[in-house]
């Protein structure tokens, strides 16, 4: 009677274990795809009535949560299950999932260890990008957060910015292996290239502080000062002029290339933010909440020159270049329309 008695505990406990871990892998691929429909839907949002670009170039995906990773990739899950995943506009998927034991082999074969990182990058040969984010179980837990956006909008936005940087792999992706190859300034070629290198230079600090403020208040009652604009762009060029001589030289297009670059994408999550369809959120706000803790230079600066880019014309006409096979300079684009 007490072996029975035992059995049937170790029974029910089994049943409670299997119980358990069905519900947490349900839970996990639902999160997973309830995730990606929206990030997915908030794309096509801003592609597509917005932008008025109606296709995506191709990309492959690879999305994690604490214990499984979900990924169009055979290169990133070789042997997983296939699940049912979302398809993006003109893309279709096969989505596959496996658990990834605490790291990542990503498209391009390079492995990296789970944490909170969000990025595109290239596929050498391929002619595509890749793109590699958390899905919000693992934000939550790493204790992101937004007073002003919220966390779910917070972490679309941060979807929207990345993955337009996967839309710009064949003119900006390939400027900027051409930039990394050509330079060597002792720090990491990266978008905080500039502010690695003058960080604690407090006169060049000062000088892309009073130029950052100028952008701002020129579109600060949701119209554009040009003069304003104007004296802002003066001072960048004396910044530019002053300091991108002798080995920095360089510097110089390598500073607009990053500032229209990482403008763009904080300008695009901006988009989706304040848009009826999207986040809903009222436009000042939704400024406060992209510019969260005004940390990196070149999307601090970057989104300014996007907001006064905005006020002088509408995005389908220049963002079928930004995303197309053209390197455009936000700074040369204002400088052409705010005469």
């Amino acid at each position: 009677m007490i072996k029975i008695f035992y059995s049937l505990i170790l029974f029910f406990i089994s049943l409670s274990v299997c119980g358990q871990s069905k519900s947490d892998k349900q839970e996990s691929y639902l999160a997973f795809y309830n995730a990606t429909n929206k990030w997915f839907s908030a794309w096509k949002l801003v592609s597509k009535e917005i932008y008025k670009i109606k296709k995506v170039r191709p990309v492959e995906f690879v999305f994690f949560d604490d214990k499984y990773v979900y990924s169009t990739s055979a290169v990133t899950v070789k042997n997983g299950s296939p699940v049912k995943g979302n398809n993006l506009m003109n893309l279709k998927f096969q989505w596959k999932k496996e658990l990834h034991n605490d790291s990542l082999t990503l498209p391009d074969k390079s492995v990296v260890v789970i944490n909170l990182m969000s990025f595109a990058a290239e596929i050498p040969a391929e002619g595509k990008s890749f793109f590699v984010m958390p899905l919000p179980s693992f934000w939550k837990q790493a204790g992101a957060s937004s007073k002003e956006l919220g966390l779910e909008n917070l972490i679309t936005g941060v979807f929207i910015h990345e993955f337009s940087h996967s839309q710009q792999m064949q003119n900006f992706g390939k400027k900027m292996t051409a930039f990394e190859k050509q330079t060597n300034y002792g720090v990491e070629f990266n978008d905080d290239i500039v502010q690695n290198i003058f960080a604690k230079d407090t006169a060049y600090l000062n000088y892309y502080k009073k130029e950052t403020e100028l952008f701002y208040a020129a579109i600060k009652n949701n119209t554009v000062e040009r003069s304003v604009v104007n004296e802002g762009l003066l001072l960048m060029k004396q910044r530019q002029k002053e300091y991108f001589k002798g080995k920095y030289e360089n510097l110089k297009e390598i500073d607009n290339f990053f500032l229209t670059m990482e403008g763009l994408g904080q300008y695009s999550m901006f988009l989706w933010l304040k848009h009826p369809k999207g986040g809903n959120i009222k436009r000042e706000m939704a400024i406060e909440g992209v510019r969260r803790g005004r940390k990196w230079w070149s999307q601090e600066e970057g989104f300014a020159l996007f907001l006064i880019l905005d006020k002088l014309t509408v995005p389908k006409n220049w963002a079928k270049d930004m995303f197309g096979d053209k390197t455009e300079s936000v700074t040369i684009l204002i400088e052409k329309l705010n005469l």
